[in-house]
Formats: structure tokens, C-alpha cells, sequence
């Protein structure tokens, strides 16, 4: 068994030098220390994974020595050696981040044993710390997906207000990734361990969205059976995320402005108010001060939610982030859908990079899943892409020609093209859809929706 390397901490030559002994039978590698200086030395420069500590050392007890490890080395899994009988010291010892204790005079398998369950126990602690990191940079700013100079402005913005408790509202267009910019916030930030509730208050019905936000209590109208918490009190000591607040109506802005001015709320049907402490996050993809100015939105409210407004860039200002993204979301749809695509074609990346995307970063995700399901290769082809999109593209290539001379033939709409070479190819191979789609370079789905489109039929 190889754990990495084992401190023997104690002032005893015999004893480490036959410690060691038992330890490399068992293929475990060691290093020593007489001292609790020397100790802290090793522990500086070897970086061992297991320490194995005596508590009487001649210039530090054991016990001061191990609060020194758990404030300094906390990962590493401390056993320790006492003598027989003293308890207390156990006790103390365990309290203090000890793993394990083993008396004296050990014995060898005892000893072992120890060392070995410490071993793994510190193994598991540090993959679980670095699945939670990773966990983190996937929900923190590292989530954000980009290179462009717009997107790290906004997202230096973001790292700012996640530093404190400040009210952020995020401004954009639909699709631009505003929930994300909402999480990442909250994970980096002093809450992260606390709860995110997301509440979109435009998805929600008229009828529901008060209950929705501010709970109510048993009773309190038709089919509330029981008592619930609305969603500030579910986001109590994290974050809520207020999603297309421009849609609230003018009621509820007034209630919602009692909450943040308050940190309080009253379920419907309640009696009195109930502390929470929730920080807001609002997001919205309507012009919020048009909206003030056209009395269409509380002014005093929209000064609260504007505390830190963020904006988050369109897509078809991000320039060099659409095949970095679109990459991204390859990798991740093929795995889930379990398809052997490994890229994209240049055709596609560069109709991809034309394309103005309306729906932003959102549309380019969904764009990107049906391709994945669509590809019948193993990279992303025009065939697998919209129309619209292949269509730009043309359209950009046919605008960057020469003019046709005077008396050239007419030029023909595109999908008369399109159904024309289609059908040119299925007969030059016999109607055999694979080889025409190979030699087309498309996939076969994008035949097989061809025929149905145009109506072709086998003679």
C-alpha cells in the first residue's frame, strides 16, 4: 500500500528507527523528527500525508504541536502515541483534530491498522475538497465561458459585487446568461453555503406569484391546505434571485419594496412579519428606467434593485466567444447524449461566428444540441445546423461575389438550388442516402429532412 510518505514524530531513536522497520514491511515510505521544530520543518518541506505523533517531546508537548497542525496542515490526519491509562490526554487529543490514538507500548498491527485508516480517511478528505472546488468553478465565475474584453468587464464587475451583501441587478437580453451570472455570484460569495432560490417572476400566474414570493399560512384562501414558506424565507441566510422583475405588477412592487426596505415579510393571510436575511439578486431584459419614466415601474423600487447594475453583453458583441462556447456545449451534449462528436467543421465554425444570434447565448446552446443529436459524422457539419443560419451564411458569401454581368442568367432562389443538387445526387448514386450524404458532406438526417421537405421520391 503507497499513501504517500509517514512523519514519526517522537524523541525516542529506538522506537522510530523500528516504527520505520514495521512501516516499510508494509511498503509505507517514512520520515522523522525528534522534536516539534523539526517536525514542523519536515512537515514544510516533505509534505507528508500522515503524522504519527508522540506527545511528550523534549521542547513542545504533543498536545500545543497538534494545535498547530490543525491550524496549519488540517488535512492531514493526525494518530497519536500516549501512554497506557492516561485518558484524559486522549480526549483532549481527539478534541484538538486527532484521528486516532494508539497506546504504549503499541501494538504492531494496532499501529498499522491506525496509520492505514488515517491514510485513507485523508485521502477522502482531499478528494472531496477538490470535488468541491471543482463543483465551485463550476458554478462560480469560471462557469462564465468567454475571452471577450465585454464579457471579463462584466464579469470583473460581478467579482466585485460578489465581496459584499450589495443588491446587484442584472441587465441584458433574454439568453445572455443572467441566472448564471446570479449563481456565480452567490458561490462566490460569504453564502455560498446558504440556499439560492430562483424565482422567475414572469413564468409565475398573476393568481400565484404573491404566494409564490411571500408564502402563506393554512387557510389563508381557496386550496391553501397547509401552511408554506415563500421563497425570501427559503433564501433565508443565501441568496434570492429575482428573475424578469419588470414583470411584477404594481401590488406586488409594492411589497417587494417593503421587503428589502424591511428584511421582512407577511405571508398572505399572516398576522405579523417575519425576519429574513436574503440577499437580492434581480434580473430583468427591459429597460427598467424607460419603465420608471413612463410610470410603468416604481422609481423608489427600482433604486433599491439598481443598488449594482450589471450588464451582460450580447452575444453578437462577444467577438472570439462564440466557438469557445460552442465548443463547450459540443463536449458537454455529446457525452449526454452519448454521440462520437469531437468538433466542428470550419464550414460550420464559420457560420457559426457570422450569425448575428438573436437568442444569444442560450439560442447558441440549443442550436448546438440538436446538431449534436442531428450529426451522423464526428464533427458538427452545415447539415446539422438551421437554415437560417446556413442560410446567412450564403447570404454573406453570395454578397461578398462580383455582380453578374449584364445578360447572365437569371439567379435562381436557393431552395430550388438546394432541392435541385439533392436530387442530382440521389440518382447519381441510386438513392443510396449514405453515399450521397458522403459525398454532399452532410449527414444523413439532413437528406432524409431534405426528401420530406421538397417531397422527392425514389423513381
Amino acid at each position: 500500500m503507497s499513501g504517500g510518505k509517514v512523519l514519526l514524530v517522537d524523541d525516542d531513536p529506538k522506537l522510530l528507527r523500528l516504527v520505520q522497520l514495521e512501516l516499510s514491511e508494509e511498503g509505507l515510505e517514512t520520515i522523522t523528527a525528534a522534536t516539534g521544530a523539526e517536525a514542523l520543518r519536515r512537515l514544510e518541506e516533505e509534505e507528508p500525508t500522515t503524522v504519527v505523533l508522540d506527545l511528550q517531546l523534549p521542547d513542545v508537548h504533543g498536545k500545543a504541536l497538534l494545535e498547530r497542525l490543525a491550524g496549519g496542515w488540517p488535512r492531514v490526519p493526525v494518530v497519536v502515541l500516549t501512554a497506557e491509562g492516561a485518558i484524559q490526554e486522549v480526549v483532549d487529543c481527539m478534541r484538538l483534530g486527532a484521528v486516532d490514538f494508539v497506546q504504549k507500548p503499541f501494538d504492531r498491527e494496532r499501529l498499522i491498522t491506525s496509520i492505514k485508516n488515517a491514510q485513507a480517511r485523508g485521502a477522502l478528505e482531499a478528494r472531496v475538497s477538490a470535488l468541491t472546488r471543482e463543483l465551485r468553478r463550476g458554478e462560480g465565475f469560471a462557469a462564465i465561458l468567454g475571452e471577450s474584453a465585454a464579457l471579463r468587464r462584466t464579469v470583473d464587475l460581478l467579482q466585485r459585487a460578489s465581496e459584499s451583501d450589495v443588491t446587484v441587478l442584472l441587465e441584458g437580453e433574454s439568453g445572455t446568461g443572467k441566472e448564471v451570472a446570479a449563481r456565480a455570484v452567490h458561490a462566490e460569495g460569504a453564502r455560498r453555503s446558504g440556499p439560492f432560490v430562483a424565482v422567475n417572476c414572469g413564468a409565475i400566474p398573476a393568481g400565484l406569484i404573491e404566494s409564490e414570493l411571500f408564502g402563506h399560512e393554512r387557510g389563508a384562501f381557496t386550496g391553501a391546505s397547509a401552511t408554506r414558506q415563500g421563497c425570501f424565507e427559503q433564501a433565508d441566510g443565501g441568496t434570492i434571485f429575482l428573475d424578469e422583475v419588470g414583470e411584477l405588477r404594481p401590488d406586488l412592487q409594492v411589497r417587494l419594496l417593503r421587503v428589502l426596505q424591511d428584511r421582512a415579510v407577511q405571508r398572505v393571510g399572516g398576522s405579523r412579519p417575519r425576519r429574513v436575511d436574503a440577499r437580492v439578486v434581480a434580473a430583468t431584459n427591459r429597460q427598467l428606467d424607460a419603465m420608471v419614466a413612463e410610470r410603468a415601474f416604481r422609481e423608489d423600487l427600482y433604486y433599491r434593485l439598481a443598488v449594482f447594475p450589471v450588464r451582460l453583453p450580447p452575444l453578437r458583441e462577444r467577438a472570439g466567444d462564440v466557438l469557445l462556447l460552442a465548443q463547450a456545449f459540443v463536449r458537454r451534449f455529446a457525452h449526454g447524449h452519448a454521440r462520437p462528436i469531437r468538433g466542428i467543421t470550419p464550414e460550420a465554425c464559420r457560420a457559426l461566428e457570422g450569425y448575428r444570434w438573436p437568442g444569444n447565448v442560450r439560442e447558441l446552446e440549443n442550436v448546438l444540441e440538436r446538431a449534436v443529436i442531428l450529426e451522423d459524422g464526428d464533427a458538427i457539419s452545415l447539415g446539422s445546423l438551421p437554415d437560417a443560419i446556413v442560410c446567412a451564411l450564403d447570404g454573406r458569401a453570395a454578397a461578398a461575389e462580383p455582380a453578374a454581368p449584364a445578360g447572365a442568367a437569371d439567379i435562381r432562389p436557393l431552395d430550388d438550388e438546394e432541392r435541385r443538387v439533392i436530387q442530382r445526387a440521389l440518382e447519381l448514386t441510386g438513392w443510396n442516402v449514405k453515399e450521397a450524404a458522403e459525398r454532399l458532406r452532410i449527414g444523413r438526417a439532413t437528406i432524409y429532412r431534405k426528401i420530406e421537405r421538397y417531397g422527392l421520391s425514389a423513381p
